[in-house]
């Protein structure tokens, strides 16, 4: 059963069927006896239901989860210590903020189960099965391997099976491989794998014909159950890049705040004997300062818009971790059928169709269309062929064409004769409007040209059969390498000998905006690569066609495992003739190399892929179950949302970005404050203060998600160490800033704050809080500064250099102005009552720190570019074809591969692939050089 891959790390594949493939041939009268029920009851115990079995997470261990995270935990000791003292009104916002948080969280979780309800959904339905030496309808879920099915035309294949006896039968498998077209069983068998030509897979269509089939693999056996059991193995993408960079970058702020905590604790209740109730309300006031409590809305609240804009451009999020996820894509794998290509046959009557004996393009396609049949608008080759002749006379409704050319044409009473797998033609007899007889027929090229006596159709042989089957031979191979389908069409003139009159190439074409929008994709720096299940002449004549590039592989390659493997999957351009868990490998092994991948994909074949990458998309038309594998579904046609989803996504991160930095910077001055002036001066600073500050500027950051943001030109790669370098260094600053008006702000404040600087210093006061005068003017000191802090953090030049949202402008305002009158006007008795010029002079103080801090963001950002490692900014997905304007052609060259791969030795380990693993020509040459 070489058709079947082994996935994850089971000791063993699929089990085998209970008979051998060779008694499809020897045995097989014995094997359309079917199975008793004492027979079923075994099977059952050995193979399971036809079914994928749920492993569902209880939901009270779902909802739980969304509260054990570091981050959670420390807003639960903020609450704690908000209850010991309480402090109910900071523990009831605190609790609102986790339990909205966890809610969020658990219905995001949750419905990441829909993925395998929706293949199971395609289980469920009946099917006559041949049991007890006879056929009953039974449900699906009860078939076994060995099983006899009696399918006709319209049916779903329930189970993975082998055709045994019945008519030629025609198999839609576009769900399952990405093809085009019905596949024909039986047919010739796939090099090296006897009995493939007869196999029909689980979730295919029987469009048409009828036949009995023995059941081989059932379940999580079949290709469909491979690819619920990959979605299940893969889904529950919970926390993005981004976030999970940002709570790293929180966990150090974490890890130094209980270090002052720890220390404080000791120094203010032991050294100092302050009253525990007081320490305690001291460390709650560090905790709330140092842990990002809105972190989490404020990043669901700046996704959902960021959603709610998508969905404006034709996509709908389902995760929403997906919209960090593609700022850092690096690779984009994209389905064929229906993605890059219309999904929709068209024949070609322009220079690429060949005509013969006098004929023209346009008259071979006419004929073609009147032997199609106008009522079968079902039939992928039918309808294409209306479609082209409507358009060949300036129509774009079939109907209308047809009923023209009705005008011309006259039925003849033998009629119409219809394709069917055995004489794979149709033909008809028509009379010209001038009188003239035509027999028409179209069809494969070899039997347009010499029909088959034992077809039991009208016969013929072209007339000058020998010269016309080498030209038409000749032209159907060069077709068929452009990645061409092609249809054969003869004619007979008022019943002379048959003539071939030419050949249509048909293919399903690349959409309108596909070459532009891959265009603009690599220009972002993203890598594409197209992974189809199509063939691989048909793959790389589309890839030429939207300048994809033509380095396309099939599968052979991806086996078995190795470096060599690895490089030829990061440098290809595209995978042929792949099967789902083909594509899921593709995933895998780029992920493994550190990448962010995107996937795009519109059936069942695509669902495992979709829920291995990171970001799954599933196209315009998707099936259920890629819908429910896919963090993004389209509304609209082709990949151009995707671009559009890059940008917003892009922007969404800078957001988040700014939002990181300003959170950090402001922690770090805080905690930093609150350490020095107890060490130093012996001071403290009132816990009341420093939770209004904490929460009421994160409420006020929350219009962050509205902020205007430039798309960066290449993907996101965010690092602990950047977000670290540039808040601490802005942070410590901004320490400095509040330390040296705590100093010597008495130089230049008014006397009032200098009599409360010099009574807040003497011995009598130390271990006590600071003069109220003194402590109110600091604390406007550190909400303006923390406040304006957003402008400058939102920025990588100076603050003023590009225009902020509306939103953010006058949230910020607003909170300020609030702030300042309340400071003003004191009419609570928290505060002291400023004095206005103390108010101005404190503005003037931190618009002048602003400027500087400007500059420090500015330096950190230059180093951490001059510095950072290089391996954060390169794509190894992209060929340097795509990263400059030399072209390179199609082959890898040494030299650069040898540079992203790390040595000769691999160089030489490609070089000694077989030639179906290197399947390019040019790439072999360029090795053995």
């Amino acid at each position: 059963m070489g058709d079947y891959q082994q996935m994850g790390d089971a000791p063993a594949g699929p089990l085998p069927p209970p008979f051998a493939l060779s008694k499809l041939d020897s045995d097989k009268e014995g094997l359309l006896k079917g199975l008793t029920d004492a027979e079923v009851a075994e099977l059952v115990k050995k193979y399971g239901l036809n079914e994928v079995p749920e492993e569902k997470e209880p939901l009270w261990k779902m909802f739980l989860k969304q509260f054990t995270g570091p981050m959670q935990i420390m807003i639960e000791c903020a609450a704690l210590l908000c209850f010991l003292i309480h402090n109910w009104p900071d523990f009831t916002i605190i609790m609102v903020l986790l339990m909205t948080n966890g809610t969020l969280g658990f219905f995001e979780e949750k419905s990441a189960q829909a993925s395998v309800d929706a293949l199971k959904a395609g289980l469920e339905k009946k099917m006559p099965v041949k049991r007890n030496g006879k056929f009953d309808s039974i449900p699906v879920v009860q078939v076994v391997p060995g099983d006899v099915l009696f399918m006709r035309g319209g049916d779903i294949v329930p189970a993975d099976c082998y055709w045994v006896e019945g008519d030629p039968c025609q198999v839609d498998e576009a769900a399952l491989t990405g093809e085009s077209l019905p596949v024909k069983v039986p047919r010739k068998d796939d090099s090296g794998k006897p009995f493939s030509g007869r196999q029909m897979w689980s979730g295919s269509i029987l469009k048409v014909g009828e036949c009995q089939a023995v059941v081989s693999h059932t379940g999580v056996n079949t290709m469909i159950g491979e690819a619920a059991k990959a979605i299940q193995e893969a889904s529950g993408k919970d926390i993005g890049v981004f976030e999970g960079k940002i709570i790293e970058a929180a966990q150090v702020l974490i890890l130094i705040t209980v270090v002052v905590v720890t220390f404080l604790f000791y120094f203010m209740y032991v050294v100092q004997g302050v009253e525990i109730t007081e320490v305690l309300e001291m460390s709650l006031s560090l905790v709330i300062a140092s842990v990002p409590v809105a972190l989490p809305m404020v990043m669901k609240v700046t996704l959902s818009i960021g959603a709610k804009e998508m969905s404006d451009e034709g996509g709908i999020v389902t995760h929403l971790t997906a919209l960090e996820e593609i700022a850092s894509m690096k690779v984009l794998c994209s389905d064929k059928t229906g993605t890059l290509t219309t999904a929709q046959m068209t024949v070609y009557y322009d220079e690429t169709a060949k005509a013969y004996n006098g004929f023209s393009a346009e008259q071979v396609l006419e004929f073609a269309s009147l032997a199609s049949n106008e009522a079968n608008k079902d039939d992928p080759i039918d309808s294409a062929v209306l479609r082209a002749y409507a358009k060949s006379k300036g129509l774009t409704n079939v109907d209308d064409a047809v009923d023209k050319r009705k005008q011309s044409y006259t039925l003849d009473p033998e009629g119409f004769m219809g394709f069917n797998p055995i004489v794979k033609r149709t033909c008809v007899a028509v009379t010209a409007k001038d009188g003239t007889k035509w027999f028409c027929s179209k069809g494969m090229v070899d039997v347009i040209l010499k029909t088959n006596p034992d077809d039991e159709g009208k016969q013929w042989t072209v007339d000058n059969y020998e010269e016309m089957s080498k030209q038409a031979h000749k032209a159907d191979a060069d077709l068929g390498v452009s990645g061409f389908k092609t249809l054969g069409v003869g004619v007979s003139k008022n019943g002379g000998p048959m003539q071939f009159i030419g050949i249509l190439p048909i293919m399903d074409p690349p959409r309108h905006d596909t070459k532009e929008t891959i265009r603009k994709i690599k220009e972002a720096q993203v890598a594409v690569k197209m992974i189809t299940g199509d063939h691989h002449n048909i793959g790389k004549e589309l890839a030429r066609q939207i300048d994809l590039g033509t380095d396309i592989r099939t599968p052979d390659c991806l086996q078995p495992p190795s470096d060599a493997r690895d490089l030829i999957v990061m440098q290809a351009d595209g995978f042929a003739k792949v099967k789902p868990l083909d594509k899921h490998e593709v995933v895998q092994v780029l992920q493994d190399k550190g990448l962010v991948v995107g996937m795009t994909g519109d059936g069942v074949n695509d669902a495992p892929a979709l829920a291995k990458a990171q970001i799954g998309i599933a196209v315009h038309g998707a099936t259920d179950a890629a819908k429910s594998a896919g963090d993004i579904v389209l509304t609209k046609d082709g990949l151009s949302p995707i671009y559009t989803a890059i940008q917003i996504s892009r922007r969404i991160f800078k957001r988040l970005k700014s939002y990181v930095i300003y959170r950090i910077c402001i922690t770090v001055q805080v905690v930093f404050f609150l350490a020095a002036l107890a060490i130093f001066y012996n001071l403290r600073f009132k816990a009341l203060y420093i939770i209004l500050l904490a929460l009421f500027h994160d409420l006020q950051i929350v219009t962050i998600a509205y902020d205007h943001q430039v798309a960066g030109a290449k993907p996101e790669t965010p690092t602990v160490l950047g977000l670290l370098l540039q808040s601490y260094s802005m942070g410590i600053l901004m320490f400095i800033q509040t330390m040296l008006l705590v100093s010597y702000g008495h130089l230049f404040l008014s006397d009032t704050y200098g009599d409360g600087y010099f009574e807040s210093m003497s011995s009598e006061m130390a271990g006590n809080e600071m003069n109220k005068y003194m402590e109110t003017t600091i604390f406007l000191q550190i909400s303006n500064s923390s406040a304006i802090l957003i402008f400058s953090a939102r920025t990588v030049g100076f603050f003023f250099s590009t225009m902020p949202a509306w939103q953010l402008t006058f949230s910020t305002a607003l909170g300020q102005v609030l702030i300042n009158i309340w400071c003003l006007w004191a009419p609570t008795g928290l505060v002291d009552k400023l004095s206005p010029s103390d108010v101005a002079k404190v503005w003037l103080y931190d618009i002048a720190w602003l400027l500087f801090l400007d500059l420090v963001k500015m330096t950190a950002g230059r180093l951490w570019d001059k510095y950072k490692p290089a391996t954060i900014d390169r794509n190894p997905a992209l060929q340097a074809k795509d990263r400059n304007s030399r072209r390179m052609s199609n082959n890898l060259r040494p030299s650069y591969m040898l540079a992203q791969a790390g040595g000769a030795e691999l160089g030489a380990k490609v070089a000694q692939l077989p030639e179906g693993q290197r399947n390019s020509v040019r790439m072999s040459r360029t090795f053995k050089k």
